[in-house]
């Protein structure tokens, strides 16, 4: 899936949850809750032996969502996130020798950065849509609304941190496709992921009017 189709539909989606695959069912279970909530799109986060399961199982389950594969640090994960049917990847960080490898691949890495200097490399690599990581330690809304103004071609799917009560100044920003993290199953929350998900989505859409 090329920048071009995958960017506008992670901005529909507006929330990316960050699934940790504990185990193929429990990632199956997770999905199938957060799709009654409304999620569009899942990064399944390649720090497990089950994630490369978890990915083919909810391309075969969920045929509907957007799955993509993050924590990419390596040729090699992205070759494996390739072949276990993920149709973006994500990585933390800009690594021009994995970018470049993955500009030859069949799907779109998005790459992560947190300065400007970074910004600046991964544009001059080809690169618009970018993960800004982590994004509350970083400086969050405020470091991409000075993004906004200087870097006009430039998206962003901050992650890092984030919560809830965050999402309304997100939501603001044009230059934001969506927001990701695992604040919508965390447990110990007394409301269900479901429910946290069509929270954080309607917190968006609210945002975004």
């Amino acid at each position: 899936m090329t920048p071009d189709i995958l960017e506008p539909k992670l901005r529909q989606a507006a929330i990316m949850p960050i699934v940790q695959p504990r185990s193929v069912d429990f990632v199956l279970s997770l999905v199938a809750e957060l799709a009654e909530g409304g999620a569009e799109a899942i990064e399944i986060v390649m720090r497990s032996d089950a994630a490369l399961s978890a990915i083919e199982a909810c391309r075969r389950e969920f045929p509907e969502l957007l799955v993509g594969a993050g924590t990419i640090l390596t040729d090699a994960h992205y070759d494996a996130a390739v072949n276990a049917g993920a149709q973006f990847g994500i990585s933390p960080g800009f690594l021009p020798s994995v970018c470049a490898h993955a500009k030859r691949g069949p799907i779109t890495l998005v790459p992560g950065v947190q300065t400007a200097s970074e910004v600046m490399a991964a544009q001059a690599a080809g690169f618009d849509l970018l993960k800004f990581y982590p994004s509350e330690p970083a400086g969050g809304t405020v470091v991409l609304a000075d993004f906004a103004n200087i870097f006009t071609t430039a998206t962003f799917m901050p992650s890092g941190k984030i919560q809830l009560s965050h999402l309304a100044g997100y939501a603001r920003l044009k230059n934001i496709t969506s927001v990701g993290g695992s604040w919508m199953y965390a447990e110990g929350s007394t409301t269900s992921a479901r429910d946290r998900m069509a929270a954080s989505l309607a917190a968006m859409r609210e945002g975004r009017r």
